[in-house]
């Protein structure tokens, strides 16, 4: 099932506001179907100053792309009830033949990311009359040293912690960040007015966000679903990280912090096999994506400082220096790493409790279960913040296998007693598009040793029924 999306840009009246990019596509009924989108780069572009370079292309189509990914639902609009058909017109890009360059490869990448067969077509783009006035902010791009991914999740926090930590004298670091749906921002908003507030890494950072999403209520139809699996979410964050990032240098690495073990993102059964499984900053990903890059002209790097290591790793490795681990304790309890907060009705936890202790994890998805691990590793997990404990589930029920909220525990017990082989591992990797044998034997190592953690978790705090679905004997 093939669906062709036409992109049609509105220049704003003002020069002060960005214009806006209309997504359009026939819906299974032959309706035509359009919504409008939200793209404020304002404070990137107060750094930058900048929209007539390729990597402010890029960062157009990363736009379009993330949001092209959202409006088409794919149980909807696939044959399998996953993978897309889709036919991408009217990308507008100034730089048009360099952009073509890379084309085939920018396929490829975004294919891989999101699961789907992706096939753009750029056109030209008639120059962008963007130049806002008001309440602009100046920056002295000199004083900046490095620029990372900041989402206010916890490997974004240890992140910034040990990348600010070793700044030079009297330069600062550039957090990047991403908002559509406000959550996010929230977190990142705690932790660094926390940091402000209390004198943390006193003029050594800035924040730059890009505000960029689907307008729901603009559907011409209305009650159109949309897809709610942001698969092509990690594709946006990077766009705008290298739009400051080239033009800060074009030698100056994006730094993404992210562990390990949820970049190579091992499937834990068969159900979560191949494309179904998340691939955000997957090492085929970024291979791929930092070839297209190059083929149009962008040597910035992605740098992921933590690519073999999990989260525990980072966690007690951070926590290990003591001018670090002063600031990780205070901050930890302001990121969030849970994947499902919006559903707390599913909890154990009552709302008031909720409410009181402002629990913003649910306890149940795996990256909450990789962040207990995490924090149990320097001592500091507590059922008492999670909506749901799943060693003592209460609504919560491993053996009633209709209840959804269980199949990531489960399935996570799963692989640790039954796929938990160096062999297996390294053929779902390979399947994964991991070829080299250093790569291969590297992530096959980290992900035995991260899932060992795991198994020791359990171990210590789980009940004999969930060691024995562990093979924990």
């Amino acid at each position: 099932m093939e669906t062709r999306i036409s992109i049609n840009y509105m220049p704003s009246r003002i020069s002060e506001v960005f214009g806006t990019f209309t997504i359009s596509f026939r819906g299974i009924d032959g309706q035509i179907r359009s919504v409008d989108t939200k793209f404020d780069p304002k404070q990137l572009w107060e750094f930058s100053r900048d929209t007539t370079s390729v990597a402010f292309d890029f960062l157009i189509l990363a736009s379009i792309i993330y949001n092209v990914d959202r409006a088409v639902h794919r149980l909807l609009y696939s044959d399998d009830g996953w993978k897309r058909d889709l036919v991408l017109l009217d990308v507008p890009v100034v730089n048009l033949a360099m952009m073509n360059h890379g084309r085939e490869a920018f396929n490829r990448a975004i294919s891989f990311l999101t699961g789907d067969n992706w096939n753009i077509h750029f056109v030209q783009a008639n120059p962008y009359d963007y130049r806002p006035t008001k309440n602009i902010r100046d920056y002295d791009q000199q004083e900046f040293e490095k620029v990372a991914l900041f989402s206010g999740g916890l490997d974004s926090l240890i992140g910034f912690i040990d990348e600010t930590n070793t700044l030079s004298v009297n330069k600062k670091i550039l957090l990047v960040s991403h908002m559509e749906l406000g959550k996010e921002h929230c977190d990142q908003k705690s932790i660094l007015g926390y940091c402000r507030e209390n004198n943390i890494f006193q003029n050594k950072f800035e924040q730059v966000l890009l505000n960029a999403g689907l307008k729901p209520k603009s559907w011409n139809v209305k009650g159109t679903p949309s897809e709610s699996t942001f698969r092509s979410r990690s594709l946006l964050f990077f766009a705008a990280g290298i739009y400051v990032a080239h033009k800060m240098s074009p030698n100056t690495p994006l730094i993404v912090p992210e562990n390990g073990t949820i970049s190579i993102n091992i499937p834990l059964d068969s159900g979560r096999r191949s494309a179904c499984s998340t691939r955000t900053t997957h090492p085929t990903f970024i291979k791929r994506i930092q070839e297209a890059l190059q083929l149009v002209g962008i040597n910035n790097t992605f740098y992921n400082p933590y690519r073999l290591k999990s989260k525990a790793d980072m966690m007690k490795d951070c926590d290990n220096d003591v001018n670090k681990s002063v600031i990780l304790r205070q901050l930890y309890s302001k990121s969030c790493s849970c994947a499902k907060r919006g559903h707390n009705s599913h909890w154990d936890k009552p709302g008031d409790v909720i409410r009181n202790r402002k629990i913003t994890h649910c306890g149940m998805c795996l990256p909450c279960l990789y962040r207990r691990v995490s924090l149990d590793i320097i001592g500091l997990d507590s059922a008492e913040y999670v909506g749901t404990d799943v060693m003592h589930g209460t609504k919560y029920n491993l053996n009633i296998h209709k209840q959804k909220r269980n199949h990531d525990f489960n399935a996570l017990l799963y692989f640790i007693k039954n796929r938990m082989d160096a062999n297996i591992i390294r053929r779902e990797l390979f399947m994964n598009g991991i070829r080299s044998k250093q790569e291969l034997d590297d992530y096959v190592s980290l992900a035995l040793h991260s899932y060992q953690q795991v198994k020791d978790w359990i171990a210590r705090k789980g009940t004999p029924e969930i060691k024995g679905k562990a093979g924990i004997v």
